[in-house]
C-alpha cells in the first residue's frame, strides 16, 4: 500500500517476535501490523483491520482518511475496482489530501481512468506548506529504506563488536491539519522504528558470527579496528546526508489548491 519497498516484508519478519509485550499500542504499532498483513497479501484481513481501526472510538479523522485510502489500495490489489473507487472517494471526503500517491500507485493509478476516481482525486486540495512537507516525507521514507538496506549489507562484512549507529531524520513539527501529512508522518515513524529494530537484530547476529569466526580463525585486531572505523565513517556520511536533506519550512501560501498548483515550487 503506501509503503514502498519489499524490504518491509523482511523487516516485519524480524520484528514479529521483537515487540514489547504489555505496552500500550500506538498508531505505529497498529499500522505496522496492518502493513505486515498487506505485505503478506492477506488483503481481506488487512481491509478488516483498517475498518476496525477506523471504527474505533477516538480514532482521529486524519487516520480514518488514511485507513480508507489503504482500503482503496487493497481493493485495487484484488482487482475490485468498484470497492476501490468507493473507498478512494470516501478517503477524500474524510479529508485525505495526499494527491501524490494515487497517480504513482501500481494499483490505484490505473483506476484514475475512471471518471469517478478522477473526480475524487481532483477534489484533493492542499496548502503549499503541506504539499512541500508531504513531498519531503515520502522522499525520506525512501531514503530510510535505502539506508536500512545499506546497513544490512555493511553488517554482513563487519567483524567488530560495536552497535551500529543509526542516524535518522527528525520529523517536522510545524502545525498542520493535513490528513496526508499526518498520515505520512506515521509512515516515516514506522519505517524508522522498523529500521532500528532490524539493525539491532542484525547487530546481534553479526556479533555472534564475528565472535565465533574469531575463535576459529584467530582474527586480527587490526581487522576489527578497521571494521569499526568503516562503520563509523558510514554513520558520519549518513548523518551528513540527513542534514543536507533536512526539511526546512519556508514562507508559503495557506490557500488550498490542487497539487499541480504547487509542483513548480519544488523545482
Amino acid at each position: 500500500m503506501l509503503r514502498i519497498s519489499v524490504i518491509l516484508i523482511i523487516l516485519f519478519a524480524f520484528l514479529a517476535g521483537a515487540r514489547v509485550k504489555g505496552t500500550q499500542p500506538d498508531y505505529v504499532d497498529r499500522l505496522m501490523k496492518l502493513s505486515e498483513l498487506s505485505s503478506n497479501q492477506q488483503f481481506r484481513e488487512a481491509i478488516n483491520g483498517y475498518k476496525k481501526l477506523e471504527a474505533e472510538p477516538g480514532t482521529p479523522e486524519w487516520l480514518k482518511a488514511g485507513c480508507e485510502y489503504e482500503i482503496a489500495e487493497l481493493y485495487a490489489s484484488m482487482n475490485d475496482a468498484d470497492n476501490a473507487i468507493t473507498a478512494l472517494t470516501r478517503a477524500v471526503h474524510l479529508g485525505f489530501d495526499d494527491c501524490l500517491s494515487p497517480p504513482l500507485s501500481e494499483h490505484v493509478g490505473p483506476l484514475l481512468k475512471n471518471p469517478t476516481a478522477t473526480q475524487a482525486v481532483a477534489g484533493m486540495m492542499i496548502t503549499e506548506g503541506d504539499f512541500r512537507e508531504l513531498f519531503w516525507l515520502k522522499s525520506e521514507v525512501e531514503h530510510a529504506e535505502h539506508d536500512a538496506r545499506m546497513m544490512i549489507t555493511e553488517n554482513m562484512n563487519r567483524v567488530d563488536q560495536h552497535d551500529t549507529e543509526i542516524p535518522q531524520a527528525q520529523l517536522p513539527t510545524r502545525p498542520t491539519t493535513s490528513a496526508g501529512v499526518r498520515y505520512w508522518r506515521q509512515q516515516l515513524l514506522l519505517i524508522q522504528r522498523a529500521q532500528r529494530e532490524f539493525v539491532k537484530k542484525s547487530d546481534q547476529e553479526r556479533m555472534i558470527h564475528a565472535a565465533s569466526m574469531t575463535v576459529i580463525s584467530g582474527g586480527s585486531q587490526s581487522a576489527v579496528f578497521e571494521s569499526a572505523r568503516l562503520a563509523q565513517a558510514a554513520a558520519e556520511s549518513r548523518k551528513a546526508e540527513i542534514r543536507k536533506r533536512a526539511f526546512v519550512p519556508v514562507a508559503s501560501s495557506d490557500r488550498l489548491k490542487p497539487c499541480s498548483a504547487w509542483s513548480a515550487s519544488l523545482r
